[in-house]
């Protein structure tokens, strides 16, 4: 067993998904997500060919060079002896703006604008499956899989992207992709207790995206929304699950809208951000825990740890059994101090109450993520999906360390759009407590008899003065209005929504 396989079956009997690499992309996740929503995958070879002329090395292919193409494709290519290598290039940046290509087929996956395109890359770790799973019943006309599978059928271009590349296309018999054993684990792991107030949470909010997207009639914008709301939804899943799944005690995300990152509301933000992070590492601990206690093995063919002794005699040679995340059998000498020291750690934070089946867990967990920091693990993973759809800020990675939570403008949208109906308006703190139930964020203007924003972000050493978070509301309602989704009126009263259109 390696070490980066410790987690994998509590990722697939509770959580529904792998957050494993670092890499994931949006292209990934609408890639999973059509496939396990139209149920099929069609042959991508032509335009894969045609798209990636590069072997491994970024070495050109001889195997795609023109000459190669025409030899293959005549009836497709001919034409293209004068602007071939322009519209070479041209089409990658449309479909490779993800950097999610690559010279493997099944390995790569297209910024798709219909279903042809869909690959048998597995790179979204399950997402595809998770989101569909939450957007409900594609032969269910209300549903928001029920747009997502209209918005990607191709039974001729509909949008000029799909018209370039569609000679490239291949409609011949598909084939299944329903998603067999690790669809049926998303539905399992889903239907567990500690998910059902999320999954109700995300059930109101896809119903009430679906009631836009079946009259926008822009099959692009759908299928960007709903990727969109697919990765959201896998950072509002980790928020839920650090608190056990129960909502109303998850760390708040303090969402901001403007000013620098050294201004106290930018500050608060990151620190729930890592307060998200830290939960989730803590439960994913508490559940590793629970498999370890019970005796079953954390990987095929691999042996029950020990679950009740914490004699480091016993331990340290189990630390040293579980193979390292890079190639080799054997971690080296620093690889188990450092695992050592994780699980004295764990055993000093827990304290000499603690069963040995949470210190191992707490050290495993410490372990998986110190390992896999560079390259992958639960933090990479979460803030490279946010960053990269446009929840977290700055949105490219390598901008600064610290990320917070300042959507776009197109996930802003999708927000609002996930939280009242399509032609109504609600008032702000209707909406603000539609975003907490069932994104978990909050901005800063909720205050009533039974809610105030400021002492719940206080209660999670989250303290902003109340000014601060007013000032932080007033330019939500101001990015709104301009984005045709907020009025203003009289007496400071404001309106959320499109009803006003």
């Amino acid at each position: 067993m390696k070490i980066g396989e410790v987690l994998n079956a509590v990722y697939d009997a509770d959580v529904g998904w792998r957050p494993s690499s670092g890499a994931i992309k949006p292209a990934h996740v609408a890639n999973g997500l059509v496939r396990a929503i139209q149920g099929r995958r069609y042959d991508t070879t032509r335009l894969h060919e045609f798209v990636v002329w590069w072997r491994r090395g970024k070495k050109p292919d001889e195997n795609r060079t023109f000459e190669a193409l025409v030899g293959k494709h005549p009836h497709v290519f001919e034409g293209f002896v004068k602007d071939f290598d322009r519209t070479r290039r041209y089409t990658r940046g449309l479909l490779g703006g993800d950097g999610a290509l690559f010279p493997s087929l099944s390995n790569s996956s297209f910024s798709l604008t219909n279903g042809l395109m869909v690959t048998a890359d597995s790179n979204d770790r399950q997402l595809g499956l998770f989101a569909a799973a939450l957007m409900g019943d594609p032969d269910d006309l209300d549903t928001l899989a029920a747009a997502v599978r209209e918005a990607s059928s191709a039974e001729s271009p509909r949008d000029p992207l799909t018209a370039l590349v569609w000679p490239l296309l291949d409609d011949s018999e598909p084939k299944e992709a329903g998603g067999g054993k690790p669809a049926e684990r998303v539905t399992k792991a889903l239907g567990k207790r500690h998910n059902a107030a999320f999954v109700a949470a995300m059930a109101e909010a896809t119903q009430c995206l679906a009631t836009h997207e079946r009259v926008q009639g822009n099959r692009m914008r759908t299928l960007q929304r709903a990727v969109q709301f697919s990765c959201v939804a896998t950072l509002t899943h980790a928020q839920a699950l650090a608190a056990g799944g129960k909502l109303e005690s998850r760390p708040p995300a303090l969402m901001t809208l403007s000013g620098h990152r050294r201004t106290d509301v930018a500050r608060a933000s990151e620190r729930s951000l890592e307060l998200l992070y830290r939960g989730f590492d803590s439960w994913l601990a508490q559940r590793l825990a629970a498999r370890i206690r019970k005796g079953r093995p954390l990987a095929k063919d691999a042996e029950p740890l020990p679950y009740d002794t914490a004699d480091l005699r016993t331990i340290r040679p189990v630390l040293a059994r579980i193979a390292p995340a890079k190639k080799g059998d054997t971690p080296s000498a620093s690889v188990v101090r450092e695992r050592t020291h994780y699980y004295k750690r764990a055993r000093h934070l827990l304290g000499d109450e603690a069963e040995p089946a949470d210190v191992l867990g707490r050290a495993l967990v410490d372990s998986y993520t110190r390992e896999f920091a560079s390259s992958g693990g639960p933090r990479r993973f979460l803030q490279g999906l946010g960053c990269r759809v446009g929840l977290l800020y700055p949105h490219f990675a390598g901008r600064a360390r610290q990320k917070r939570f300042r959507p776009s403008v197109p996930v802003l949208d999708m927000l609002v759009r996930a939280c009242v109906p399509a032609g109504q308006s609600v008032s702000l703190t209707v909406f603000l407590q539609r975003l907490w139930e069932r994104f978990g964020l909050i901005v800063g203007g909720r205050r009533d008899d039974s809610w105030d924003d400021a002492a719940v972000l206080a209660a999670h050493d989250l303290a902003v003065d109340t000014p601060d978070l007013v000032a932080n509301t007033e330019q939500l309602i101001d990015e709104l209005a301009a984005m045709g989704l907020a009025r203003r009126y009289a007496d400071a009263v404001s309106f959320i929504g499109d009803g006003h259109e």
